[in-house]
């Protein structure tokens, strides 16, 4: 599972602050649901804004048949 998270360009440069965020939602995120995601970080606005009805899950997995 890939989680991205938008961050704020405040800590665009912060390489150490940006390693600390990412093992921190791991961490919750884990200790929430019982997986360990990969957290990809995103500048702002990157993410798609959606009207209406959030889209909070997209399925990108392959179909093997």
């Amino acid at each position: 599972m890939t989680v991205e998270v938008e961050v704020d360009d405040l800590y665009a440069n912060d390489n150490l602050h940006l390693q600390q965020l990412t093992k921190e939602i791991i961490r919750q995120l884990k200790d929430e649901i019982l997986l360990t995601p990969i957290v990809k970080l995103v500048a702002r606005g990157t993410l798609p804004q959606t009207e209406g009805k959030a889209v909070r899950v997209n399925d990108l997995r392959k179909v093997y048949n």
